[in-house]
């Protein structure tokens, strides 16, 4: 596998400066590559085995509509609904409208907003939420690498944007990289969660979405840090935050934080 460029841990501040997105009056402009997608390869690499294709409905609780079901976690109150992700999206976005300061400490503080691709059955509010949540926990890059997130709802004032996008979408957005509708990215100032994955998780974290999801925003939040992909240090031991844990364990165990690959 050919890795992408790496900016090193200080490398965010060259990322390139926010671009509005389609859901306004420009298009969203290219963005330079700074290191090879989650589960993907480099463009200039070809025939990479794809993903075994993943049921198409599934029970999430963060989705928008009716209750139709009970969790299955019977120690939360929020009930679920069964939505599909369709492949290709219209490429426009609700932002979420919600802000939440960065933790208490010390580090540098980022901003980053969420867009959720319309046409996808997810509250852009209680995504953008979950991933703040995850960002702020003392497991994540706030306690290897003191750095804190900020939630914003002002693109301008974003430093990274955040998609939830259909697999179709999600590819555009990636280009060069070849996430072929099935994986995730960062690219620029885009960290690109493909609602494939965000939906349905992976075999390597099977039964347990929460911690596909953690794993999912540490990993591409971490490509935005300057962090480069990393191999299983050894059979039994935990997978790296920055290890390819959508394609696969090779030996080691699911593990969705940076600061705790023990």
């Amino acid at each position: 596998m050919i890795a992408g460029v790496v900016v090193g841990a200080a490398g965010i501040a060259a990322l390139i400066a926010p671009v509005p997105d389609r859901d306004g009056s420009a298009p969203l402009a290219a963005a330079a590559p700074v290191v090879s997608p989650a589960g993907t390869t480099s463009p200039s690499v070809l025939g990479a085995t794809p993903e075994v294709p993943e049921p198409e409905v599934v029970a999430d609780p963060s989705v928008k509509g009716g209750p139709t079901s009970e969790p299955s976690d019977p120690s939360t109150s929020r009930r679920s609904v069964e939505i599909k992700v369709s492949s290709r999206g219209p490429g426009t976005y609700q932002r979420a409208k919600v802000n939440l300061a960065a933790p208490r400490g010390k580090g540098r503080v980022i901003t980053f907003d969420v867009r959720v691709e319309r046409g996808l059955a997810l509250d852009p509010e209680s995504v953008a939420r979950e991933i703040q949540t995850t960002l702020s926990d003392k497991r994540s890059w706030r306690g290897s690498d003191h750095v804190r997130f900020r939630l914003v709802s002002d693109p301008a004032r974003a430093r990274l944007h955040a998609y939830v996008a259909t697999p179709g979408t999600t590819d555009r957005l990636c280009y060069p990289w070849l996430t072929r509708g099935a994986v995730s990215c960062q690219n620029g100032n885009r960290v690109v969660l493909n609602a494939k994955r965000w939906v349905f998780g992976a075999r390597s974290y099977s039964g347990d979405l929460a911690g596909y999801r953690e794993y999912l925003v540490n990993h591409e939040f971490g490509h935005a840090l300057g962090y480069d992909h990393v191999r299983c240090p050894g059979k039994g031991r935990k997978a790296p935050v920055m290890m390819q844990q959508t394609k696969g364990l090779k030996g080691c165990r699911p593990n969705p934080w940076p600061t705790v690959a023990r």
